[in-house]
């Protein structure tokens, strides 16, 4: 009996820390949380979004001033951080990086206020300033300026929401002057790690340094066969030069050699270029190259003769024990 009363007032116990523990986490907890909005709007009516964000067509050498309003919906003061993220802009779909992360356009904005603090429904505006350096290449560039609640010390809850407002910027050519580039042909190659590798090679045609990015999409291969889209990096060309754009297709060591149809769409702005042709890859290699060979392939006789003979001496290891532990003498 007496064991039996230890053990409840033990079990009351335990719960007893739960309960605290979780009271004091809920009561860390901050109220409220952060809004943020454009405060002067551009009303550029070829910006269809100037409503709400920061951006539209501009020149190289243009510096661009608005102001964001951060609000504490909250009833007690807070802290909010201020920043510019990057972000991107890919077949209409605004993605942003994460926090921390960092591009172009993120290098040319700057903020007066990093940080606020808001006391109770209060606001502030924040002022954003964007430089488009003189030799800017033409291209599209997108951000966000986030706002949300600063890193809590001494151990405390920190709330990882943030808001933002959008910066899209295209920025184009300066007067009397044009970017333009041109698609000379495909190749076709595998890296060192041999992955397929299809590579553009482009030309700077225009009077602006541009920065090509794009997409590639292989149809028409062995077994009629198609891969894609695969994005590239995006490359810088100074003007009057030739450069290369590479598609590095993933997982792709053991990609038949081909022939494929490959066809790239490239762009740098408004400017946007296609080329389509025939390429056929070197033959991976068998031995090597990231080639799993013959027993490293899922289609192979082989590797499931391998791997049931394991299981067999697996198995086979397992009863032996048994058996032997079933014929052991007792000890008493």
């Amino acid at each position: 009996m007496r064991l039996f009363l230890r053990n409840i007032i033990a079990l009351f116990a335990l719960l007893a820390s739960f309960t605290v523990a979780s009271t004091t986490v809920v009561h860390a907890v901050p109220t409220g949380g952060v809004g943020v909005q454009l405060a002067d709007p551009s009303r550029d009516p070829s910006f269809p979004a100037w409503e709400t964000e920061i951006g539209g067509t501009v020149a190289p050498g243009t510096v661009v001033t608005r102001h964001v309003r951060v609000t504490n919906t909250g009833s007690t003061t807070q802290t909010v951080d201020v920043y510019a993220g990057a972000a991107s802009m890919r077949r209409g779909v605004f993605t942003d990086q994460g926090p921390g992360s960092t591009n172009r356009l993120t290098s040319w904005t700057s903020l007066d206020k990093s940080k606020v603090t808001l006391p109770g429904l209060g606001n502030a505006d924040v002022k954003v300033t964007v430089r488009i350096p003189a030799d800017a290449p033409t291209g599209d560039r997108s951000a966000v300026i986030w706002a949300q609640p600063a890193t809590a010390g001494g151990g405390g809850v920190v709330s990882t929401s943030r808001v933002g407002v959008r910066m899209n910027f295209r920025v184009g050519p300066g007067a009397g002057t044009t970017a333009d580039f041109a698609i000379d042909g495909l190749t076709a190659e595998r890296d060192s790690d041999g992955q397929a590798v299809i590579v553009a090679d482009i030309r700077n045609t225009g009077g602006w340094a541009v920065e090509v990015g794009g997409e590639v999409t292989l149809s028409d291969g062995p077994g009629g066969r198609t891969l894609g889209p695969v994005w590239a990096d995006e490359t810088i060309v100074a003007v009057g030069v030739a450069g290369k754009v590479r598609f590095r297709v993933p997982n792709s060591a053991e990609l038949p050699a081909g022939p494929w149809t490959a066809h790239v769409s490239l762009g740098s702005g408004p400017v946007e270029r296609q080329h389509s042709t025939s390429v056929t890859f070197p033959t991976p290699d068998a031995g090597g190259g990231g080639s799993l060979g013959s027993l490293g392939s899922s289609d192979s006789p082989l590797m499931w003769v391998g791997v049931a003979g394991a299981a067999a001496a697996a198995i086979g290891a397992i009863g032996w024990t048994v058996l032997q532990q079933q014929n052991a003498p007792l000890v008493r």
